[in-house]
């Protein structure tokens, strides 16, 4: 089964994200808390702020599957719900074909050193 991966919404106010660190890649055997991504989200885009709320997430597979493809990179900036890679549910599985349903993940706020990001 082809299985899309796409950026969540984590919050109301939350539009976009910015990728921050990629954990996994391309060809992983991903399993239920397989870390793939490490995104930034700065909640206070919408007004403007003298220090805007920013947190980090790190999105979290929860299922079983193959990592096919990660089309992101640091830096990257992805409005919510736009694609990011493929996983199938086998390793040898065509991905020619659309995406049955969403890798189903979860996310988790982390905490970044401020002078590392």
């Amino acid at each position: 089964m082809i299985l899309s991966l796409c950026l969540p919404r984590v919050g109301e106010q939350m539009r976009r994200g910015t990728i921050n660190r990629v954990i996994a890649r391309a060809g992983d055997a991903l399993r239920p808390g397989s870390a793939l991504l490490e995104v930034r989200v700065d909640l206070g885009a919408a007004n403007a702020q003298d220090c805007p709320p920013m947190f980090f997430f790190r999105l979290i597979a929860t299922e079983r599957a193959h990592l096919r493809s990660l089309s992101v990179a640091p830096g990257d900036v992805f409005d919510v719900g736009a694609p990011l890679g493929v996983a199938t549910s086998s390793p040898d599985e065509s991905r020619e074909a659309a995406p049955a349903r969403a890798l189903r993940t979860t996310s988790v706020t982390i905490q970044v050193h401020p002078l590392s990001a």
